[in-house]
């Protein structure tokens, strides 16, 4: 008898993080960004994404927000929010 096995959400993010945080590193926007998923402020009506682009596997496109953080210089939190094409 096979078991039914449960997928593991928090993979799918962990990678979706990595990916975001790499697209800013390589935009130069950030040398060091935090997630801040948490922070749903960040996306509410006022707020307007920094930049757009496509996820891997094209389906979609990924708006980052991003918010300064006091600290060390290049330190900024990030929050992104999926939209289909």
């Amino acid at each position: 008898m096979k078991t039914f096995k449960q997928f593991d959400e928090t993979k799918l993010d962990d990678k979706l993080d990595k990916y975001v945080s790499n697209e800013i590193k390589k935009r130069k926007l950030a040398k060091f960004p935090v997630n801040a998923t948490d922070d749903i402020k960040m996306r509410m009506k006022p707020n307007k994404p920094a930049f757009k682009f496509p996820s891997p596997t094209g389906d979609m496109m990924i708006h980052v927000f991003l918010r300064p953080m006091e600290g060390k210089k290049g330190l900024v939190a990030f929050n992104y929010q999926l939209e289909d094409k």
